[in-house]
């Protein structure tokens, strides 16, 4: 009787050190959007109705279809595009500088802030391996809209 007594509180005690012993993983605040991204759609909206243009950037320029954006946990983002992924005037066809830094703020505010210091303040949505920006502004009067689709590449 003593052994099976014996038995069960060293089998409790070592479920207990191996329970304890499981360490939760650290999820830091911008774990959501860590990795590698590829814009699916990006749609621009203003009086005149919706413009899906990166559908047409892709269908002119194939190259865009490879541009990823990397977001990492210290608040940096970076820009991957194939060698000579320009437009006619040698300019980057990505949306955003190769490089800068993101404010992800609760899970629904991204804010992308160019290298050279140009903020843009949007709303941000998770689901499904997919991630939604919207960026709201006035342009000369009018209300515009950019709303852009990543995809999780890795």
């Amino acid at each position: 009787m003593k052994f099976l007594k014996l038995r069960s509180l060293v089998l409790v005690a070592v479920l207990l050190i191996g329970l304890g012993g499981c360490k939760k993983e650290d999820v830091g605040p911008n774990s959501k959007i860590v990795g590698t991204w590829k814009i699916t759609s990006a749609v621009y909206k203003d009086s005149s109705g919706p413009l899906e243009f990166w559908a047409l950037y892709n269908a002119v320029y194939a190259c865009t279809k490879d541009i990823t954006m990397s977001f990492t946990e210290d608040g940096k983002y970076s820009v991957s595009e194939p060698t000579g992924c320009v437009d006619e005037d040698g300019v980057s066809l990505f949306l955003f500088t190769k490089t800068g830094t993101f404010t992800l703020t609760d899970d629904i505010s991204l804010d992308i802030i160019e290298n050279d210091a140009t903020p843009y303040k949007g709303k941000v949505v998770f689901a499904d391996g997919k991630f939604t920006w919207t960026y709201d502004e006035v342009f000369q009067g009018e209300a515009t809209s950019l709303t852009v689709t990543f995809t999780k590449v890795k």
